[in-house]
């Protein structure tokens, strides 16, 4: 009863003017954001981030919560529309979101994105406010084992959106890892792969290579096809939110990403991407569409949107009650608490109930009002899509080569932006999977770390990933992953040798 009373008080200090305006705001700022190609919703926060000063420090939460929750969908706009993901966690959707576009059903596949990220959203709010204190505890018994562990899972999930080109994803994916070691090494800053080249020294952002893959690819593709966008939305074109019978065939998708996104979320440096590819991973497995994931399949689409946005709440449980950002946002919003005086702890939810229960309060209206900013939004970028291609495609390149410079601040980043896309335009050429690269360039780092990390602490024990009960339970995860990935394959593999030792 004391959590529903608090909450009744935090949802009353919410809905006043001025907080609710600034909750309205934070959406709208992180939705645009997300659906922004090359302008992340986490440098949004950051720049926000100052201005938080001036606010009290429940507005200050209540602003970064809404930016926070609507930036994590936003990026899903872009990918479903211009198959160009405005944010990470994103990418999933472009691999079914986007053929449903080039078939006419751009609006059917926005609805379906935000009321299954809505949906997400909410479950994860409603964990963060009944199950903060377990959750907080199993999260804090994660090592630096267990970190590695949870990005093998990752890198294993790779193999469930093979697409029955096993053997070019895991190339593609290799290309990936070598692209993610590019820099100076976590432990003993010895450069690696530069040839030389300072401005390698700080590694490759996949921020940049993100952008030039699919952004700038997109476009070189549209180029040398000389055709005219078949996919294009008419000036008629909006979101339409699905109906309860479509709510109800896409049940086990939305309820198996909710648990794999709150689960992924409460573990501090993972996030949206590890959720969102895990959860489709999954449900390419268990779906029985799972041979046509990839070519618009609606249950590939709802299960990663809904994983990546329940990430969002029980991303925030170790901020708020152990002091740790579950996440890049989550961590922008420790610095806004600084800022103010106020300590995440145990101790906040006896010294400042008010402030944790409005942010409770905030997370759960916001992912609700998200359903109809996320489709003014997506109305807005549909209407984009009736510009003619060259104008269109002219402002997308102009758009990614300045994200791609304001990542750093650097005009390596926009040469490297167009090297990649080249790279992204020549991989689709040939029917290559550029998917596995950009996740290869996104946990091989973070793997790396934590590999490094687990063997100075272990004193070189390469079994404590195996030893430790939480991360041996991962690594059993991922290898019967990749045990059941490859059962097909190698089970077709046995019929036909079967079939030819019988002949001889």
């Amino acid at each position: 009863m004391d959590i529903l009373q608090n909450l009744l008080v935090g949802l009353s200090h919410l809905f006043g003017v001025i907080p609710f305006f600034l909750l309205l705001a934070g959406i709208f700022t992180g939705v645009i954001a997300g659906a922004l190609p090359g302008i992340s919703f986490v440098n949004a926060m950051a720049l926000a981030l100052p201005f938080t000063y001036v606010m009290q420090p429940i507005n200050a939460m209540i602003f970064l919560s809404g930016l926070y929750c609507g930036g994590v969908f936003g990026g899903s706009i872009s990918s479903i529309l211009i198959n160009i993901p405005g944010s990470p966690g994103s990418l999933p959707a472009t691999w079914d979101g986007y053929p449903m576009t080039r078939r006419g059903e751009s609006a059917r596949a926005l609805g379906i994105a935000i009321t299954c990220s809505a949906i997400g959203g909410v479950g994860s709010a409603l964990m963060m406010i009944f199950v903060s204190p377990p959750f907080a505890n199993f999260a804090l018994r994660f090592g630096q084992p267990e970190f590695f562990a949870a990005t093998i899972l990752g890198l294993v999930s790779v193999v469930a959106i093979a697409k029955g080109n096993m053997l070019t994803s895991l190339i593609s994916l290799f290309v990936g890892l070598t692209v993610g070691a590019i820099g100076l090494d976590p432990l003993y800053a010895i450069p690696r792969l530069t040839f030389g080249w300072t401005v390698l020294d700080n590694g490759v952002s996949f921020v940049v290579v993100l952008i030039g893959m699919f952004a700038i690819g997109e476009v070189l593709g549209w180029i040398s096809s000389r055709k005219s966008v078949s996919y294009k939305p008419t000036s008629a074109t909006k979101a339409r939110l699905p109906g309860i019978k479509e709510l109800l065939k896409l049940k086990g998708a939305i309820a198996r990403g909710t648990g794999i996104g709150c689960v992924i979320g409460a573990i501090p440096g993972t996030g949206a991407i590890i959720g969102a590819i895990i959860a489709y991973g999954v449900e390419k497995h268990v779906s029985p569409h799972g041979d046509r994931f990839g070519t618009g399949v609606d249950e590939g689409l709802a299960a990663p949107e809904t994983a990546k946005n329940a990430t969002t709440g029980t991303a925030t449980i170790p901020l708020l009650t152990l002091g740790i950002p579950g996440s890049a946002a989550t961590a922008i919003m420790l610095a806004a608490l600084m800022l103010h005086g106020v300590n995440p702890g145990p101790m906040l939810f006896i010294t400042g109930t008010d402030l944790v229960y409005t942010v409770f309060a905030a997370y759960l209206v916001a992912n609700i009002l998200m359903i109809a900013v996320g489709m003014l939004v997506a109305r807005a970028f549909t209407l984009l899509m009736t510009i003619p291609p060259a104008i269109l495609f002219g402002f997308i390149t102009i758009l990614c080569l300045v994200g791609a410079f304001g990542v750093r601040n650097n005009i390596a980043d926009v040469y490297i932006c167009i090297g990649f896309g080249i790279l992204g335009f020549l991989l689709q050429k040939f029917n290559v999977p550029t998917a596995p690269l950009i996740l290869g360039v996104i946990l091989g780092p973070l793997a790396e770390r934590y590999f490094l990390t687990s063997m100075i602490a272990y004193d070189n024990d390469f079994l404590i990933f195996f030893t430790r009960p939480l991360s041996g339970f991962i690594m059993f995860l991922a290898f019967a992953f990749l045990i059941w990935s490859f059962w097909a394959p190698i089970k077709t593999l046995t019929t036909r040798l079967r079939i030819i030792f019988s002949v001889g």
